[in-house]
């Protein structure tokens, strides 16, 4: 049975010239805990694509695909999310390897703006996956503030601001 770990806290990582970033460790362990190892036949992964608002990736575990699909089949869609579109065909399985090393898959990379940095933040079902300077420039309507607060002070950590 699956777990009901949460995704919470922020990195920025590097994405190097193959598209590999390291998903940060607490993020893989909540896809590891909430996926049945039974799914996990040829290796961990996270289900990756385009976020159906903002212009950054998402992604999530099988336990978010289960409890989406659970409430479409209770009668309890959310159209504005369009969630079931986005799980069937606009996402990808993506594998990690025990370092969370995972490779952004071109399209979506470039549907999102990825560039040198990604900029990962917890949305406790989810998580999101963004170009740094992207998510500086959107509107607060795509982005809350706290996030371009939090990624503004990563990349001044990391001197690429």
């Amino acid at each position: 049975m699956a777990g009901s770990s949460i995704y919470t806290g922020t990195a920025l990582q590097l994405v190097d010239d193959k598209n590999r970033v390291s998903i940060p460790a607490k993020f893989r362990d909540a896809v590891i805990d909430n996926t049945p190892p039974e799914r996990f036949k040829k290796g961990p992964f996270v289900l990756m694509g385009q976020h159906p608002e903002a212009k950054c990736l998402i992604a999530y575990d099988q336990g978010y695909v289960d409890a989406k699909l659970a409430k479409a089949a209770a009668g309890d869609n959310d159209p504005a999310f369009n969630v079931l579109r986005v799980i069937a065909g606009g996402a990808e399985e993506v594998g990690f390897d025990s370092t969370g090393r995972a490779v952004i898959i071109n399209w979506m990379k470039e549907e999102a703006g990825i560039t040198k940095h990604a900029f990962f933040y917890g949305s406790l079902t989810h998580f999101e996956i963004w170009d740094p300077h992207t998510l500086l420039a959107a509107t607060d309507d795509q982005a809350a503030p706290v996030l371009k607060r939090i990624c503004r002070n990563l990349m001044q950590e990391k001197n690429i601001l």
